[in-house]
C-alpha cells in the first residue's frame, strides 16, 4: 500500500516500519461514512503485515472538525464511528494520532481510541456534542474519564471551549506536544512504543486506570455535576453525567452500550432538534450573500465615525482594540468630549482588570484622532448622525450606523453595532447597494469579532421581533392576564431565562400566553421575509437566537411555527386578528406556503 492514494480522502505513506494514514477529506476531515470506511479498510489491510505501528495524521489545517452533521438522526452506513474506534483500540500494533488544528467531536473520539496522542502546539481539542443536545456516540464518555478522571472529563464535555494542546498535556489527554515536524515526531513516538512492547499488544485506553484511582474524587465530581444541572431544561447534561458515572461502575462493553442508548434517546428529543436547527441556522446565516462572497472581504485599516452619540464610544473602543486607526468627528465639542470620556473610562476599567496593558492603552490613543480634517483618506466612514458627513472626497464609502428605512435605501448600507466581540450585528444593504461598500461592512464585522447576519432594509430584525412580542404581551394584559403570569409562562418556555437553571413552573395560563406570543413572533417573522428584510426563515431564527430573545433549544420562531403546523397557526392568527389585526393579521406568505403544500423550512434553500 506504500505510496498509494486509497481515495481522495486518505493517502498512505510508509516510513520505515511505520505506516502513515493521512486524512485529506476537504475541507476539514469530517468523519463521514466514506472517510470512516476508507480508514477502516486501510487498517484491516495492514493488521497482519510486517509494520510495527500506524500513525494517523492529517494533510489539512485540521485533524478533524468532527461529524458529518447530515448523518445526525439517521441510520449510518457501516462502519459506524463506534465500530471504527473499537477497531483502532483493538489493533494489534500501536496506533498513534498526530493532532494538528481542530480535533473536535468524533475526531477526538477517534484519538481517544488510539494508543497514543501527539499534538502540535496549535492543536485544539474539544467534544462539543452537548451544544447539539447530545452526548458523544463513540466511547468518549467511557474512555476519557478512564484517562483523565471525572472532573476534567465533565469539564471538557459540558463546557463549549476546547482545550489547547498545553492544557491537554497537563491533564494527560495527550502524551506529547511537539514543535517542528509533527509527523516525524509522531513516527518516532510510535517506534519507541513498538520497541518497548516488543511484540506485545499495546495498552488500550479502555484498560487505563489513571482517572479511576481516586474513587472518592470521581464520585464527588459526579455529585457536583448533577447539582449544577439539576432542573436544567436540557436532558443531555444529566444523561452525560450518568454516562461518565457508568465508566466507573461498568465494564467498557456495558458502558459503551449505556452511552449508545443515551445518544439514541437524545437524538430525537425536541431539545436536540431545536439546538441542531439553531446551529445550522446560525452557520448558514453567517455565510454572506453570493455577490459578496464573489467580491471578497474589503481591506480595512482605518475608519472615521461621524457623530459621537451612542453607540460611537463602544464602536470606537472596539475598533481601537482591534488595531484600527480611528477618527471620531462631531460638530458638537460637548458630544465629542463626552464620547472620549466614555472610551477612556472603558479602557481604564480594562487596565484595572488586567485585560489591557497601559502600553496597549497608550497605543490605542495614538491611533485615535478627532477633527473633520482627519476624515480624508480613511477606508470607511460610519455615519452615526441624522445628516450625512460633509465629505470633500465624494468617493469615500459610507455605511450608516443603525437601521436602514424600508424605503429609499436602494443604494445604502447600514450596520447595527454589536456591543462586544462575539455578539450579533446585522449588515443591511439596499437592492442596489455597492458590493464594495458591503464588503467593507463585512470586513469591519469580522475585524471586531461580531457575528454578522445579512439583511435588507427595514430591520433590525431583533428590534421588530421584540416589538411584536411586546405588543402581544400588551394585548394579553388588555385581555386581563397579569404581567407576572405572562412572564412565568414565557419563562417556562425558556424566553428570558438561562438554560443553566430550572425553568419556572408553567402557570395555568401558559398555553394561552405561549400560543399568543409565538403566533405574534411567527407573523412578524413572515413579514420580515415578505418585505425582503430576511433572506430566508433560517436568518430570522438565527437572529432571534443570537440576539438572546429566543431560547436556543427551541430553535427559533419559524422552527416553532413549522412544528405547530401552518394551517393551525394561520387559523389561530385569523381568530386573533379580529381583536388585534395590527399584531395578528396573517401575512400573505402563510397563504402561499399552505397553497403550495410547503412550510417555512422549504424556503431555506434560497441563497
Amino acid at each position: 500500500m506504500d505510496g498509494k492514494t486509497l481515495t481522495e480522502a486518505v493517502r498512505v505513506e510508509r516510513r520505515g516500519a511505520v505506516l502513515l494514514l493521512i486524512l485529506a477529506q476537504r475541507p476539514v476531515n469530517v468523519l463521514s461514512q466514506h472517510l470512516r470506511a476508507t480508514l477502516s479498510a486501510a487498517l484491516s489491510a495492514v493488521a497482519e503485515s510486517d509494520l510495527r505501528a500506524v500513525v494517523i495524521c492529517s494533510d489539512l489545517a485540521a485533524f478533524s472538525a468532527g461529524a458529518d452533521l447530515s448523518e445526525l438522526g439517521k441510520t449510518s452506513a457501516a462502519p459506524g464511528l463506534s465500530t471504527l474506534c473499537q477497531q483502532i483500540e483493538d489493533f494489534p500494533k500501536p496506533v498513534i494520532v498526530a493532532l494538528n488544528g481542530s480535533t473536535l467531536g468524533p475526531g477526538l473520539e477517534l484519538a481517544l481510541a488510539a494508543h497514543g496522542r501527539v499534538a502540535s502546539p496549535a492543536a485544539q481539542l474539544g467534544l462539543p456534542e452537548i451544544g447539539l443536545g447530545l452526548v458523544p456516540e463513540a466511547g468518549a464518555t467511557q474512555r476519557l474519564p478512564r484517562l483523565i478522571g471525572a472532573a476534567a472529563a465533565l469539564k471538557l464535555m459540558l463546557e463549549p471551549a476546547p482545550l489547547t494542546a498545553a492544557q491537554a498535556l497537563t491533564i494527560g489527554l495527550v502524551d506529547q506536544v511537539v514543535e517542528g515536524d509533527l509527523r516525524a515526531q509522531a513516527c518516532a513516538f510510535a517506534e519507541t512504543m513498538a520497541a518497548a512492547l516488543n511484540g506485545a499488544a499495546p495498552l488500550k485506553t479502555s484498560d487505563r486506570r489513571d482517572g479511576l484511582r481516586d474513587g472518592k474524587a470521581y464520585q464527588a465530581a459526579i455529585v457536583t455535576g448533577r447539582a449544577r444541572y439539576a432542573g436544567s431544561p436540557l436532558p443531555a447534561p444529566l444523561r452525560l453525567i450518568d454516562c461518565v458515572e457508568a465508566a466507573q461502575l461498568l465494564p467498557l462493553e456495558q458502558g459503551l452500550a449505556f452511552e449508545a442508548a443515551a445518544y439514541d434517546a437524545l437524538v430525537h428529543t425536541p431539545e436536540s432538534l431545536g439546538l441542531r436547527h439553531a446551529f445550522f441556522a446560525e452557520r448558514r446565516a453567517a455565510f454572506p450573500p453570493a455577490p459578496l462572497v464573489q467580491f471578497g472581504t474589503g481591506k480595512l485599516t482605518s475608519l472615521a465615525v461621524w457623530g459621537a452619540a451612542e453607540p460611537a464610544a463602544v464602536l470606537v473602543a472596539q475598533a481601537l482594540a482591534a488595531g484600527l486607526r480611528v477618527s471620531l468627528i462631531d460638530p458638537s465639542r460637548e458630544a465629542l468630549v463626552a464620547a472620549l470620556q466614555k472610551i477612556a473610562s472603558r479602557q481604564e476599567v480594562a487596565v484595572a482588570e488586567g485585560r489591557l496593558t497601559p502600553e496597549a492603552r497608550d497605543a490605542d490613543w495614538a491611533r485615535l484622532s478627532t477633527g473633520s480634517a482627519t476624515i480624508s483618506g480613511v477606508d470607511l466612514v460610519l455615519n452615526n448622525a441624522d445628516a450625512p458627513p460633509p465629505l470633500e472626497d465624494a468617493v469615500l464609502p459610507v455605511i450608516a450606523l443603525g437601521a436602514l428605512p424600508a424605503r429609499g435605501a436602494g443604494t445604502r448600507v447600514g450596520i447595527s453595532v454589536a456591543l462586544a466581540a462575539g455578539l450579533v450585528a446585522e449588515l443591511a444593504a439596499g437592492a442596489d447597494a455597492p458590493v464594495a461598500v458591503q464588503a467593507l461592512g463585512l470586513a469591519l464585522g469580522r475585524r471586531l469579532g461580531w457575528k454578522l447576519v445579512f439583511t435588507g432594509p427595514g430591520g433590525p430584525m431583533d428590534r421588530r421581533l421584540r416589538a411584536a412580542l411586546s405588543a402581544a404581551i400588551a394585548q394579553l394584559e388588555i385581555e386581563g392576564l397579569a404581567r407576572p403570569a405572562i412572564a412565568a409562562a414565557l419563562g417556562s418556555f425558556g424566553i428570558g431565562v438561562s438554560a443553566r437553571g430550572p425553568l419556572p413552573k408553567p402557570p395555568p395560563e401558559a398555553k394561552r400566553v405561549l400560543d399568543a406570543c409565538l403566533a405574534a413572533l411567527a407573523n412578524q417573522s413572515a413579514r420580515l421575509i415578505s418585505e425582503g428584510v430576511a433572506r430566508r426563515p433560517l436568518d430570522v431564527d438565527a437572529a432571534a437566537v443570537l440576539h438572546g430573545m429566543f431560547p436556543r433549544w427551541q430553535g427559533g420562531p419559524l422552527f416553532q411555527a413549522d412544528k405547530r403546523g401552518l394551517l393551525v397557526l394561520r387559523a389561530d392568527l385569523k381568530r386573533r386578528a379580529e381583536v388585534a389585526p395590527q399584531i395578528y393579521a396573517p401575512d400573505a406568505l402563510f397563504d402561499r406556503l399552505i397553497a403550495d403544500g410547503c412550510d417555512f423550512a422549504s424556503l431555506n434553500g434560497a441563497v
